[in-house]
């Protein structure tokens, strides 16, 4: 069975409390934790800007997006972010910068329970 999970962030937290909700909530967390530091780390860069999140959780990815205006985040440190996760994509829409990154759980863990 292939549950699946969109998450929404809170209009009182942040994203670094947003991911650590959704990836304490999973049977086996250990994976995903690469992804809540990196999220972590683009809040920095946003410093005060305004952004959205969501997540989609599954038993075989975790997809976290992170959507804001004003100037880009650094092109290197989205490299870099893509170097320790499954996937990064980094791209303009009108007004608004989309940063999704992917991380894959190994199945030997998102079979087990």
């Amino acid at each position: 069975m292939n549950n699946e999970k969109t998450y929404r962030l809170d209009w009182d937290e942040d994203a670094r409390e947003f991911v650590r909700r959704i990836i304490n909530a999973q049977d086996d967390c250990e994976p995903l934790r690469i992804v809540e530091q990196l999220v972590g780390i683009v809040v920095d860069e946003l410093k005060d800007r305004p952004y959205d999140a969501s997540a989609f959780v599954t038993a075989q990815r975790m997809k976290v997006t992170l959507r804001h205006q004003g100037r880009p985040i650094n092109e290197r440190m989205v490299r870099v972010m893509g170097n320790h996760t499954d996937r990064v994509d980094y791209r303009s829409e009108g007004d608004d910068w989309i940063l999704t990154i992917r991380r894959d759980i190994p199945p030997l863990i998102a079979t087990r329970r």
